[in-house]
């Protein structure tokens, strides 16, 4: 097939299930057949090559060829990978504040199991520096909520290995205010015409938690035993089993709305400082301000 050329990296929590979304329903896109593809940031998937990664779609015959991984934004070996595969690839960026992004990831993970209840959101910078010796991203991903938000430090890896014209970087607060806008600019980066998106007002992504927390870790967790004895006998039908909705509709049955706490003028003051030169060096260098 053709190589994919475009992929969305992160931020997660930032809008970028509703950007996929509108991908999905446009004429000249061929997207993934599930959102999250993470072949470049989980060395296991990366190991079994192309064939893999181009199992997940279906046909490539259209302009833009798509998908998404929110682990990459803040995975630093990912963009010599990509670059590997295809340097001339266009990465799509959705950053959102940086400390709702980090609170929105924060309760994210206390809701499905990531993160331990009893763990207060400023003291999880604390305990970043230890949490981010983990090697797995997807737990990096799950655990170091304010690192996740260092736009400027991220950017400036992926600036070492493609050349800016090849970044599309979006806000959130621009996909609440103005989604047509949004996907107006995005399609002249992909140059595509303009579609306009029947759902860009529908809320992706709402507050939820789950009804059962073992179901969401043997889900989610690529380490639980019962998991790695599972994939063991389905990997030979994993694309049926992606193609059929199964996994999806599993998902959204364990799924349960919650009223998420509000964050807090104390918490958010308290994490201020954390992010100041930060986003003073994406002002400076890309001219992204994500608030």
């Amino acid at each position: 097939m053709n190589k994919v050329n475009t992929i969305i990296i992160g931020a997660g929590r930032s809008g970028t299930t509703s950007v996929f979304a509108w991908m999905e329903q446009h004429p000249d896109i061929q997207c993934s057949i599930t959102k999250e593809v993470h072949y470049f940031s989980l060395t296991d998937l990366y190991q079994r090559g192309e064939k893999y990664f181009h199992s997940l779609f279906e046909g490539a015959d259209k302009k833009v060829i798509a998908t998404a991984d929110t682990y990459l934004l803040m995975d630093h070996d990912a963009p010599a990978r990509i670059r590997a595969y295809n340097p001339d690839m266009r990465i799509i960026v959705m950053l959102r504040d940086p400390v709702e992004r980090a609170y929105s990831n924060y309760q994210y993970s206390v809701q499905f199991g990531h993160e331990r209840a009893d763990v207060q959101f400023a003291d999880t910078i604390a305990l970043e520096q230890e949490r981010l010796k983990i090697p797995d991203i997807a737990a990096r991903n799950n655990l170091c909520h304010c690192y996740g938000s260092l736009y400027a430090l991220h950017l400036s890896v992926w600036a070492q290995h493609f050349h800016r014209s090849q970044f599309f970087i979006g806000t959130l607060n621009e996909l609440r205010t103005d989604p047509a806008q949004l996907y107006t600019r995005l399609s002249a980066f992909l140059d595509i015409p303009y579609v306009p998106f029947s759902e860009q007002d529908k809320a992706f992504n709402t507050a939820t938690g789950v009804k059962s927390k073992w179901l969401q870790q043997l889900l989610l967790n690529r380490e639980h035993p019962l998991r790695r004895t599972l994939t063991f006998f389905i990997r030979p039908f994993r694309n049926l089993i992606i193609k059929s909705g199964i996994i999806d509709r599993i998902y959204a049955l364990n799924k349960k709305q919650v009223q998420l706490p509000k964050l807090t003028p104390e918490e958010r003051n308290s994490v201020i400082p954390y992010f100041e030169q930060d986003l003073k060096q994406l002002r400076d260098e890309w001219q992204i301000d994500p608030k």
